[in-house]
């Protein structure tokens, strides 16, 4: 094989896993859009739930399509703030929604307190912006 052809498979091998993060984003946010459909059907069609069981069922679904909403940003963007706003959102779900002992949401908020540290100290300014 002659060099540009070498280096035109190199490029293309280059690109592919960011051509295929971009489709596993998009399955994913089908997947969200149909997520929020039954979230607003459930919401809107009082079932026979106790009060508490139908918070937390809509609570678990709004935060899992949340992360994923935020997953997919993470994979479109590259970003550093994506990949900390990724972790937060999943730590926050746990503690909102999951039934915790005291210690291990006290560890949870510790780490949401320590991931918004390093982002705001340990971050420059190019972690803020998409890489190419």
């Amino acid at each position: 094989m002659s060099m540009p052809t070498l280096e035109k498979i190199h490029r293309i091998i280059l690109k592919m896993p960011s051509f295929l993060e971009k489709i596993v984003a998009a399955i994913l946010l089908v997947g969200v859009v149909y997520s929020c459909v039954q979230l607003a059907l459930h919401v809107f069609t009082f079932s026979s739930l106790d009060f508490g069981v139908y918070v937390e069922d809509i609570l678990v679904t709004a935060f899992n399509a949340v992360i994923v909403i935020e997953f997919i940003r993470m994979l479109i963007k590259h970003s550093m703030n994506t990949v900390i706003e990724v972790l937060i959102f999943a730590i926050a779900r746990s503690l909102v929604v999951g039934h915790e002992k005291p210690l291990e949401a006290l560890v949870s908020i510790v780490s949401i307190a320590i991931l918004l540290l390093c982002r705001r100290f340990l971050f420059h300014e190019f972690d803020f912006k998409e890489e190419e």
